[in-house]
């Protein structure tokens, strides 16, 4: 599974996430954008990269969370925390265990195996 190919897939995993919301004007991020921006956070391993990904957006235009993970608006850490809480941990644990899954099968995780052959 190729990087593109892997972040499709987790792309269409998380947006496809139950969406707690009655309607009304209260949607405007998409579950999927919240949970790629989150996402983003921990792989960038940067605490205010969504801070910069809204700065960088207004003064450039563009933005790595758009370009690398998809996402489409980025929603503040609070909105991201609301959108998201509501979502039993195990339904975005599976998104994960899944892809992990995939990649083991394919041979993609071989060469980062530690000295006794575990992950």
């Amino acid at each position: 599974m190729f990087a593109t190919d892997l972040m499709a897939s987790i792309r269409e995993a998380l947006f496809g996430l139950p969406d707690h919301r009655k309607g009304g004007n209260n949607q405007r991020y998409a579950i999927g954008d919240a949970a790629l921006s989150a996402l983003s956070v921990f792989f960038m391993q940067s605490p205010s990269f969504l801070d910069f990904q809204g700065r960088m957006q207004k003064e450039r235009g563009a933005n790595n969370a758009n370009t690398l993970f998809g996402v489409h608006q980025i929603p503040s850490d609070q909105q991201i925390r609301n959108l998201l809480d509501p979502i039993d941990p195990e339904q975005v644990f599976a998104v994960f265990i899944e892809r992990v899954e995939a990649l083991h099968e394919q041979g993609a995780l071989a060469s980062h195996r530690g000295p006794h052959g575990g992950l």
